[in-house]
């Protein structure tokens, strides 16, 4: 019996090493203010500046900044922002990571006048039927963290680093395949997609065709919906149609995913005294409830500081000073998975804890 102890205790070391690598895997591009680039024929200082450059568009959320005159200035102290660098292999490619200090970052952003999008980056499940020649499939998340097809899989997963924004794929194990259905997606059936979603705590989805036409042109079309928490009403809030290569039109669908994101939630800083708003939170009974709130409450951009200044069984009270204006402050809270909308309430900022 020996024997078989070892080799059973061997195959669940073996499935937790391959967990733990895949974990390990899927976290190394999240940090945006690290820059990963693709190591070829450039020289380090070159890597750094293309490291720098690649953040300065994830932080800002504005494809185009590197362009302005600042930000070319701003590649010759490259060096004075840089806290550590390296080189790792992942994935058969040989990668150069950069990561800059947070603070020099925001406040090179804020001198250039550009917005700083924070960790406020809204998780996004997407729902796309692919009809090639030879098939038509819905993709899956297995499918596209097998690189079945090479070209979806690498435009997706390279642009997302690029831009700092997270794109899901539902599992279409057999909870899926009864919730939605090819018909589902095709005829926009938004409701019945909402509901799908649920599982994955995603109110954000797109929903998207990818058509062959000939042998290197296709069509796409997509549309990103919000399921409003409160109302169960879906929005479209930004669509295309696009007709070309696969990999620049899918690059374009995610680009354009990211330049709304950041438009909702980065926050243009300004030197004017900074105005009050108070939010009121129901539900909150625990110790380790209060001390999430406070995880969420300083993870959010567009809150510069904030006091508790009320705690009874019905709601917590907190007055917060606000960063930016008003809209980014309350997209920020809404997209907030805790937070619930209260629509029972006449006034805003009322939130249940969930």
């Amino acid at each position: 019996m020996k024997p078989i102890f070892v080799v059973r205790n061997f195959i669940v070391l073996f499935i937790s090493f391959i967990s733990f690598t895949s974990c390990v895997l899927a976290n190394q591009f999240e940090n945006l203010y690290q820059g990963n680039i693709i190591v070829e024929n450039q020289s380090e200082q070159q890597l750094k500046e293309l490291a720098l450059q690649q953040v300065l568009i994830k932080v800002s959320g504005n494809s185009q900044v590197n362009i302005l005159d600042e930000s070319q200035q701003l590649l010759t102290k490259t060096q004075s922002l840089l806290s550590q660098f390296g080189y790792r292999n992942i994935e058969d490619n040989r990668y150069f990571m950069a990561v800059f200090d947070p603070s020099k970052i925001n406040q090179a952003l804020k001198e250039m006048r550009q917005p700083v999008w924070g960790e406020t980056r809204p998780r996004t499940l997407v729902w796309l039927i692919v009809d090639s020649d030879s098939e038509r499939k819905l993709i899956s998340d297995t499918m596209i963290n097998s690189d079945q097809d090479d070209v979806l899989s690498f435009v997706l997963k390279s642009t997302q680093q690029e831009r700092g924004i997270s794109l899901h794929f539902p599992l279409m194990d057999l909870d899926d395949n009864l919730a939605v259905s090819l018909f589902d997606i095709s005829g926009r059936f938004f409701d019945q997609i909402a509901k799908a979603s649920e599982r994955y705590d995603a109110s954000l989805f797109i929903v998207a065709n990818l058509k062959q036409k000939d042998e290197k042109t296709w069509d796409l079309q997509w549309e990103l919906v919000y399921n409003t928490p409160q109302s169960k009403k879906n929005e479209i809030v930004a669509s295309e149609q696009l007709h070309g290569e696969k990999s620049v039109i899918l690059t374009s669908m995610t680009n354009k995913i990211a330049d709304y994101y950041a438009d909702q939630y980065a926050i243009l800083a300004t030197d004017t005294e900074k105005f009050s708003q108070s939010i009121y939170i129901s539900g909150i009974s625990s110790l380790q409830q209060h001390e999430k709130l406070n995880q969420v409450l300083s993870g959010i951009l567009a809150i510069a500081s904030y006091e508790v200044v009320s705690v009874d069984v019905k709601q917590v009270k907190v007055n917060v000073k606000v960063n930016g204006g008003i809209n980014s402050f309350e997209n920020a809270l809404n997209i907030q998975t805790n937070l619930q909308l209260d629509a029972s309430q006449s006034e805003r900022f009322h939130f249940n804890w969930r």
